[in-house]
């Protein structure tokens, strides 16, 4: 690509509401354009880096079997109803649209219920089995938090893949497979070191817990929590933790109500109590979908895990119970929910924060007042089993081990899901076995954020002057820069530029008449892993100047030991 005919600009200033690194990188050099928060156009460069992400993952999908689809964009509401998934309380980060009679459509976001309808016309018989099928296409989410670049996308590119099972055994066999292609996708991105498997929540795809890849990062949106001296990772949001333990009093002291009018948050509350954070209690009510109320209760310092909640009440219709039911429940107003005298309606779930304390404070289920010096089994039933209902935090440890976690910041690069047959079932996609029976097929789904790779690639190799590509994923090989326009030093430079593009070497030809210093900072602004320069003073050494884009200074060599280098 001749520099002095493409339309492509660096630029030293960005879009004013853009924060993200990555973003900012990727306009500066020319790669990308942003259309609005989340949206974001690829010039010749981007999208050349695009695709070698996407070569990359194409060949290691490609590697365990999987076949290559493209799916549509629009999706009919009729399959995603018989999923249980059409409306906005479940899925709530949709675009939808209607057709010109009105018929609502879908805008892709995912592809579960797609890929089913799709298959439906082709499996049928044990002897279909097992399969996977993936596609690399554009996704659109209606997200609430786009504002970290590529990183956080309403409009993104993704690899989605689907396994399909005749067994559970079989599936779990598929989804290592996929999992190993996964890490073998990273470690040729330059990632694998610093990108691990980690424990997460299924979200809307799966009941179960789930499997995500992240890559430790400062600029990452997520909390891991590590085992020491273990690959062993969960996500904050499902980490089991137990709480750091803490000292018990001797005695027991009398049961006492204290009035605390207004008081907000649990240091203001045990400031005014005059006792450590740890002795109070948050007492949340909760209401599921088939109406039974649960007052969930963790130690003061944290918070209720819904997601954990769910998995113990064994439910995913849970939420926060409504002002009038709280009230009922507990005869007071919102704030003031404890754990003495709650109606039998009420399932009481209590952390294993909170079962090791005596004199500890809840809330009196009495407007203004809160209880101080309870204890178990004097003043509430001691409950017949604690949970792991809470938040983990820092200083928490792994139950299993005992060890206290390690924290790190990271990025989502990718996640495979357990789907069961909660979506062949729901579209009525079987097989028939060897004995002639129906059988469920048995689903995995399998995805990476394409676009979302680049962007953390963008940050990840970089330096203080611009991107550094790896030679795999960068736009190009060589950034040739011709200095002067002297007949010999463009007739030198020309034929160098022919060479390479003869040998298939990817090069971007600066033969723009700027001066050299603005010529190395664009070569360095991209992010090209080979700078090479022709200029009278060279030509007349009978030399090129060569640097990599890692080198702090550049060497004179001559041509025959640039091309080997480049083999």
């Amino acid at each position: 690509m001749r520099l002095s005919q493409s339309f492509i600009k660096t630029r030293k200033q960005v879009p004013s509401d853009e924060t993200a690194k990555n973003a900012k990188l990727l306009i500066q050099a020319g790669f990308i354009h942003k259309e609005m928060a989340g949206v974001y156009s690829y010039t010749t460069l981007g999208l050349k880096v695009l695709e070698n992400i996407k070569q990359i993952v194409r060949e290691e999908m490609n590697s365990i079997g999987g076949q290559e689809v493209q799916m549509t964009v629009l999706q009919p509401k009729e399959i995603w109803e018989k999923t249980d998934r059409w409306d906005d309380s479940k899925v709530d980060n949709w675009f939808k649209t209607k057709l010109a009679n009105g018929t609502e459509l879908g805008v892709g976001l995912t592809h579960e219920e797609p890929i089913v309808d799709l298959l439906k016309d082709y499996l049928s018989s044990y002897k279909d089995l097992p399969i996977f099928v993936y596609q690399i296409q554009s996704k659109f989410r209606n997200e609430l938090r786009a504002k970290s670049g590529l990183l956080r996308g309403r409009e993104f590119i993704m690899k989605d893949m689907y396994s399909f099972a005749r067994s559970q055994k079989e599936h779990d066999e598929l989804y290592e497979q996929a999992a190993k292609a996964y890490s073998r996708v990273y470690d040729r991105l330059g990632i694998g070191k610093v990108t691990y498997r980690v424990k997460a929540d299924g979200g809307i795809f799966t009941d179960k817990y789930s499997d995500e890849y992240q890559t430790i990062s400062p600029i990452g949106e997520d909390t891991l929590f590590n085992v020491p001296g273990t690959d062993k990772f969960f996500n904050e949001e499902v980490a089991p933790s137990n709480a750091p333990q803490i000292s018990v009093d001797k005695k027991k002291l009398p049961i006492e109500d204290v009035e605390g009018k207004g008081i907000v948050g649990v240091e203001a509350l045990a400031k005014f109590l005059n006792i450590p954070v740890e002795k109070t209690t948050k007492t949340m009510i909760y209401q599921t979908d088939s109406g039974e109320i649960i007052a969930a209760a963790v130690r003061g310092g944290y918070e209720v895990n819904e997601i954990k909640l769910r998995k113990v009440i064994g439910t995913k219709g849970v939420k926060l119970a409504d002002e009038a039911t709280v009230k009922r429940v507990t005869k007071a107003e919102i704030g003031y929910a404890g754990l003495l005298n709650l109606p039998k309606e009420v399932r009481l779930i209590v952390d294993e924060s909170c079962s090791n304390r005596t004199n500890f404070e809840t809330g009196a289920n009495k407007t203004n007042f809160h209880t101080i010096n309870v204890n178990w089994d004097r003043d509430i039933p001691m409950p017949k089993e604690f949970y792991d209902i809470k938040v983990a935090k820092l200083g928490d440890s792994d139950p299993e081990s005992g060890k206290v976690y390690e924290t790190k910041r990271a990025v989502e690069v990718g996640n495979i899901f357990p789907l069961e047959s909660k979506y062949s079932d729901a579209l009525n996609l079987y097989y028939i076995d060897e004995s002639g029976k129906r059988q469920s097929i048995v689903m995995g789904c399998y995805g990476i954020g394409v676009s979302r790779l680049a962007g953390l690639l963008a940050e990840y190799f970089s330096d203080d002057k611009g991107l550094v590509w790896p030679e795999n994923i960068a736009p190009a090989q060589v950034y040739l820069v011709r200095l002067g326009d002297s007949g010999t030093t463009v007739k030198y430079a020309d034929r160098i530029y022919k060479k390479l593009v003869n040998k298939g070497i990817e090069t971007i030809y600066d033969d723009r008449d700027m001066r050299p210093g603005e010529k190395f900072a664009d070569a360095d602004l991209m992010g090209i892993p080979h700078r090479v320069v022709i200029s009278d003073k060279t030509i007349q050494a009978d030399k090129i100047e060569y640097k990599r884009r890692s080198d702090r200074e550049a060497k004179l060599m001559n041509e025959e030991e640039f091309f080997q280098i480049l083999k």
